[in-house]
């Protein structure tokens, strides 16, 4: 029974050894390290986890309230309606009449001057003339004409007296529209007598300046006349009473 003593001895020796302090205290410091690695890690490891949670929980809800930039933001403006075809056909404004500012003054090359009637009583001569628009456009014209008288001596440059001293020829300018082929009127009034200096002069033509114009109709006409007593109406689109 040698082997079996010699195996108790054994044990009973390593019973009676001390165990050695700092191999003690080196594994205590090992556990202790490793705990803390775990305790770090387990931590980690929650922190991730609640991370993660916190991060879906914003998707779901951005994808339920329809926030974030995924999704386009909804206008306040409500769209257009679509337009409904009407079954009344729009109506379309007459086109308006020129305005007299936008028609051109009626000129001598578009105008013929003739004598519509003539009386005379008492040293005074009453002549109405129509002047006619041969253009194929309207024309304006507003105020009073211009006259003339040619005599053996030339032409004698009248200054006419505008609206004053008789009545047919006294009353204000208005402002006419002449269409094409249409005419306007006017009426002058001059003396035929000799007066104290003796003036009553024999003409044979007559020029007749359109208001606004500086360029004059001529034509035909004879007569005698005081040459400072000329009086002339305004232009109008009717013949005068």
């Amino acid at each position: 029974m040698p082997e079996l003593e010699r195996k108790i001895k054994d044990g009973l020796d390593r019973l009676m050894e001390r165990p050695d302090p700092a191999q003690i205290v080196e594994r205590v410091g090992e556990r202790k390290r490793h705990l803390r690695v775990l305790h770090r890690a387990q931590t980690v490891a929650l922190v991730v986890a609640v991370l993660a949670g916190v991060a879906g929980g914003t998707y779901g809800l951005s994808r339920a309230f329809g926030l974030g930039g995924s999704r386009p933001a909804s206008s306040s403006v409500p769209p257009a309606p679509s337009p409904v075809p009407s079954a009344t056909p729009p109506q379309v404004s007459p086109t308006p009449s020129p305005s007299p500012a936008g028609i051109a003054l009626c000129s001598d090359q578009t105008a013929v001057v003739t004598v519509v009637s003539q009386t005379g009583g008492a040293g005074t001569i009453s002549t109405t003339w129509r002047i006619t628009n041969t253009s194929r456009t309207p024309c304006r014209s507003y105020g009073y004409p211009g006259m003339d008288f040619h005599t053996s001596s030339g032409w004698l440059h009248v200054h006419v007296i505008q609206g004053q001293g008789f009545a047919n020829v006294d009353y204000p300018p208005t402002r006419i529209v002449v269409l094409p082929g249409h005419p306007m009127y006017f009426v002058s009034d001059w003396g035929d007598v000799s007066g104290p200096a003796g003036l009553c002069l024999p003409f044979d033509r007559v020029k007749v300046t359109l208001p606004g114009s500086r360029v004059p109709v001529e034509l035909a006409s004879s007569g005698c006349l005081d040459p400072v007593r000329v009086h002339v109406g305004p232009v109008t689109k009717t013949p005068p009473p």
